[in-house]
């Protein structure tokens, strides 16, 4: 999990865990905003891969973490 912590410390957002298994955590990065608000975004992390699964307004976008939180383009096959 400490992939996922250290990309919340370089995007300045907070985890809010809402569930944990064996294989992933998900829940929401909160992201303040100037005005005080707070901006929720979905996620899901694999804590085997390191995989970011973001959700945002019905699409999903997939990043690969290496082990300081850093997105890493996925290996060409």
């Amino acid at each position: 999990m400490k992939p996922l912590v250290y990309y919340c410390r370089w995007q300045r957002a907070s985890l809010r865990l809402r569930g944990r298994d064996d294989t992933a955590v998900w829940g929401h990065l909160v992201f303040l905003q100037e005005d005080g608000q707070e901006e929720l975004r979905e996620f899901r992390f694999n804590l085997r891969t390191s995989e970011l699964a973001l959700r945002q307004d019905g699409s999903e976008q997939t990043i690969l973490l290496d082990e300081k939180g850093i997105p890493v383009e996925p290996p060409q096959l």
